[in-house]
């Protein structure tokens, strides 16, 4: 049967002149609209389907589509059943571990959807031509997330493992279903419409701001709830829609539970001492700075997974105990590339370099007790750094002088001022040196600039067992038993069950 279809489908080809493929894209639609058009000439039916076809990837030249096309093709081909299920219509993004498209979910009415759907999930269909158009049903994106055969199984579990942890959390993207055939694995999620970063993080009126920050900080305290960095927080993985001020956490491809607790070292005699012979080493010439080539102590092992500019200063210092804080210092990261209308504001090459950026922020005597904290040394005779450090907001004004004046049309002036004042106030405490006293995501969303009057800031807080689990549509049985999903978890103490 197989060899069949197969000759079936060449036969075919060589009197249309159209791939299985297309001829899938063109076919997905609603049945009787495709009966109604079948009178049309053959000419203009050919000509609205392959406009049709092109919507599905605006943007996009002649020659990428045709390589997208064969990528997708290859991975539906390559994983057996994946085209009877969804249909690959895009390439939403691509990164060192994974790729991810956006396709079609050809079989969702056949199953109950209610605890991920949402509206931002579902095509209106804008602008598609009559034979893709459905009227019973619109057509329902999904996100599927092909993790590269070069991850290690370990990391592909953990991965799974998490977002199965935060299943029901609000504004975590939510798992649908993950499988295996193969050497590939893949995981569905729903489809969240979003913006480009770049394309409105120089205009963002202070109600969209704020609304930014306050489903990003509620992401992170559902996140930390469950005692899980994200450990790569930035705004490609967090995809928020301007138009209605909704946001998504995804990626968790680096995400861990913590080494260590939420507590400052303490400094001994021993770290004190080492601090202040490197100070006076920092004084020397430049070429009697620094360590032997064959230094015969041994490294230090900390994980230093994230991007480049959004990693915390104990990231950089390779602690090995770190804390939900370096999420925080991420956020941070962000509102201040939102201030100062520069993205990316750090741009390092390495991680010298990296604290050096942001030693030429904070002065090096601060962050020289910063790198004490962590039991770590900081050696530089760089002169630019030698100062106390620079107000950030002076900084801000440097880099965007129109910060207070230039306001967005749905702002007045006096709300624009009070806004940007609030956010400075906020971005302080959330890009604090000391991870112990930097902002929770809890504490963020009760400063001045998130509050909102009348709303408890955790009410989509995460419960413990026999409450709830933070979504309404994840709790338990008003009988007291556990959810139908699976069985609930307790938020105190990770990977375990009630």
């Amino acid at each position: 049967m197989e060899a069949e279809y197969v000759v079936e489908d060449e036969e075919e080809e060589e009197e249309d002149g159209a791939t299985p493929r297309q001829r899938r894209v063109e076919q997905n639609g609603d049945e009787e609209m495709y009966e109604e058009q079948q009178e049309e000439e053959e000419e203009e039916e050919e000509e609205i389907e392959e406009v049709n076809f092109v919507d599905e990837m605006p943007g996009r030249t002649d020659e990428e589509r045709a390589q997208l096309n064969e990528e997708m093709g290859d991975l539906e081909e390559t994983v057996k059943g994946l085209a009877e299920d969804y249909l690959l219509v895009d390439r939403l993004g691509e990164g060192t571990f994974s790729s991810v498209y956006k396709a079609i979910d050809l079989k969702n009415s056949d199953y109950n959807n209610s605890l991920w759907l949402n509206p931002s999930s579902e095509s209106d269909d804008e602008g598609a031509g009559p034979s893709t158009r459905r009227k019973v049903q619109p057509k329902v994106y999904v996100a599927i997330k092909r993790i590269y055969v070069t991850s290690s199984p370990s990391r592909i579990e953990n991965e799974i493992s998490i977002l199965e942890d935060l299943r029901g959390c609000t504004n975590i993207s939510q798992v649908i279903t993950a499988f295996r055939y193969e050497d590939q694995i893949l995981v569905v999620m729903p489809f969240h419409c979003n913006d480009d970063f770049r394309n409105y993080y120089r205009h963002l009126s202070i109600t969209s701001l704020r609304s930014y920050f306050r489903e990003l900080f509620r992401a992170l305290r559902a996140t930390h709830a469950r005692g899980i960095l994200h450990r790569d927080v930035k705004p490609a993985n967090f995809l928020f829609d301007e138009s209605d001020g909704s946001g998504i956490l995804v990626d968790f491809g680096l995400a861990q539970y913590p080494h260590g607790k939420r507590e400052q070292t303490r400094v001994t005699r021993t770290v004190e001492q080492a601090v202040y012979e490197a100070r006076k080493r920092s004084k020397l010439p430049a070429d009697r700075v620094g360590f032997p080539h064959d230094d015969k102590r041994p490294s230090v092992k900390a994980n230093r997974a994230g991007t480049r500019g959004f990693r915390a200063p104990e990231v950089l210092l390779k602690c090995p105990d770190q804390s939900v804080a370096i999420d925080i210092w991420s956020a941070g990261i962000i509102l201040l590339s939102i201030l100062t209308r520069k993205f990316p504001i750090f741009n390092s090459n390495d991680d010298t370099e990296a604290l050096m950026e942001i030693s030429a922020i904070f002065g090096k005597t601060k962050m020289d007790k910063c790198a004490s904290i962590h039991n770590r040394t900081l050696i530089s005779n760089v002169p630019a750094l030698d100062h106390a450090g620079h107000n950030l907001e002076s900084i801000i004004l440097t880099a965007n002088p129109y910060l207070y004046s230039n306001h967005s049309p749905d702002d007045t002036l006096q709300e624009h001022e009070q806004g940007i004042a609030e956010a400075l106030d906020l971005l302080k405490h959330i890009l604090a040196l000391d991870p112990c006293k930097r902002y929770t995501a809890g504490q963020a969303l009760e400063h001045e600039f998130l509050a909102e009057e009348g709303v408890d800031p955790d009410f989509d807080g995460p419960r413990g067992p026999g409450m709830a689990v933070c979504a309404e549509g994840h709790k338990l049985n008003d009988d007291g038993s556990p959810c139908p999903i699976h069985s609930v978890r307790d938020w105190r103490k990770p990977g375990t069950y009630e």
